[in-house]
């Protein structure tokens, strides 16, 4: 239930954004002017496509091959809301619907898919192993090869026979 609830969330402060910034550029830079209480607009506008993309979980891998069916019908509810809720003109709403849809409904998809899958680090402490400690580099020389001494160093005193 959290999850969902999440879900819907991150994909509705994408869509908030996203909606809220092609309605200010492209109302302005299209038509001279903004439509009348844009904000309400956008709420709803977020709201509808947050709860779009919850229902199908768009991702980059799978949304022009596996769901390409799917996606087709994300894109007409994109173009219906920019077409009705946000009123564009069709050519325009069809033009920037399938752009955002493109844009924000991937990039949401892996902000929800970072943000609700742990990684192997948080696994292993949840589950009470100590996580092994790894160099964030490593040398580039050989394995096994001692480091060699920085310009400036003392010689290595030598090792005695015996």
């Amino acid at each position: 239930m959290w999850t969902l609830f999440f879900t819907f969330l991150v994909y509705w402060l994408v869509a908030f954004v996203g909606c809220f910034t092609a309605v200010e550029i492209a109302q302005d830079a299209l038509y001279d002017e903004v439509t009348p209480h844009a904000g309400l607009k956008v709420t709803l506008a977020s709201a509808i496509l947050a709860l779009v993309m919850t229902y199908f979980h768009p991702s980059f891998e799978t949304m022009f091959t596996a769901n390409i069916l799917w996606t087709m019908l994300q894109g007409i509810a994109w173009v219906g809301v920019f077409l009705f809720v946000l009123q564009f003109h069709p050519w325009h709403a069809l033009g920037l619907g399938s752009l955002m849809m493109c844009l924000l409904a991937p990039l949401a998809t892996m902000g929800v898919d970072s943000m609700l899958a742990p990684d192997a680090q948080v696994r292993r402490i949840r589950a009470g192993t100590p996580a092994a400690t790894k160099p964030v580099r490593e040398s580039l020389g050989p394995r096994g090869a001692t480091p060699a001494p920085s310009p400036g160093a003392a010689p290595a005193p030598a090792k005695k026979a015996g």
